[in-house]
């Protein structure tokens, strides 16, 4: 079976004559039945019903007619598919993304991106993500990733689409008194722990002190870090416990540098890691191209 066999078929289907085909396909009608009668011979069924000088075709003629254009017309879309990959192959891309995204959800993805289309020009701009958010808006970012606030909402200039889920956990060093507690109840952070904060306006401290809050808790200690990575060290050098994104100590539990503690109803505390983009109708090829590799590498545990 070959490609042409395929087209020779579906032009005497089309035009309801073996004649007319080989006047279209600029062959002898001879070819044209020598075609045919390969397919019949290749896939041992009858295509047509012969009567004379007319015929009709048979269910399977039918069957492999509808297959056969939809194998042709896959074919003959490869040319203007590798224009496309072509015209994604070659552009610029200007991303933007919070501290967390940046350092622990981009990497994987930016390195999958590089590789597939090298000649793109890439930069990456990392801070808080109110101001990812307002540079999305101004147009000097194309995209954004960051951990979503709860008070924004799509506007007229940018929208959100979810990409992951941030959830929280409770961390101590190895030999902390409450790494050998089964469960950890709320009100025993009022204890004798120190606690350790992000910044006050993160997106991880509100997370953080909205948990606190719906369980009634205020610790007694609190000892205040500027970010995720400092927060970790303070930990595994014992200065006390944090409520940290998940999202950022896998590599430290796998390790045993920390410990993960269960703790009461954190479970139910949860936010969006969302991309930033302009409210348009379509992105560009290479925004696109992005966005496919973005949605295969979002790791299973915390897709949106």
């Amino acid at each position: 079976m070959t490609i042409q066999q395929l087209r020779t078929f579906c032009a005497v289907v089309e035009d309801k004559s073996f004649h007319r085909a080989a006047d279209r396909l600029y062959m002898a009608q001879a070819s044209v039945s020598q075609q045919i009668a390969a397919l019949e011979k290749y896939y041992a069924v009858l295509l047509f019903i012969r009567s004379g000088r007319s015929f009709s075709i048979t269910a399977e003629g039918l069957s492999l007619y509808k297959w056969a254009k939809e194998i042709l017309a896959l074919i003959d879309a490869i040319p203007d598919k590798f224009k496309e990959l072509h015209r994604q192959s070659e552009g610029k891309l200007v991303l933007g993304a919070s501290t967390l995204a940046g350092n622990f959800i981009l990497p994987p993805i930016l390195k999958q991106f590089k590789e597939t289309y090298p000649k793109v020009e890439l930069s990456v701009h990392i801070g808080y993500g109110n101001e990812m958010v307002e540079r999305v808006r101004n147009g000097t970012l194309d995209l954004a990733i960051v951990g979503k606030n709860l008070n924004w909402v799509d506007e007229a200039e940018v929208k959100f689409l979810p990409v992951a889920i941030d959830h929280l956990s409770l961390i101590a060093a190895q030999g902390h008194p409450l790494t050998k507690r089964k469960i950890v109840y709320p009100q025993e952070l009022v204890g004798p722990y120190t606690f350790i904060h992000s910044r006050p306006g993160s997106a991880m401290r509100s997370m953080v002190e909205d948990y606190l809050k719906q369980e009634n808790v205020t610790p007694n200690s609190i000892l205040e870090m500027g970010n995720h990575e400092t927060i970790k060290r303070a930990v595994e050098q014992g200065l006390g416990i944090a409520l940290i994104s998940t999202v950022c100590i896998s590599r430290e539990i796998a390790s045993r540098q920390l410990v993960n503690i269960p703790l009461l109803n954190l479970s139910k505390v949860s936010r969006q890691f969302i991309l930033v983009s302009k409210q348009r109708q379509e992105y560009n090829n290479v925004e696109r191209s992005f966005i496919d590799i973005l949605a295969g590498l979002i790791p299973p545990d915390i897709k949106a």
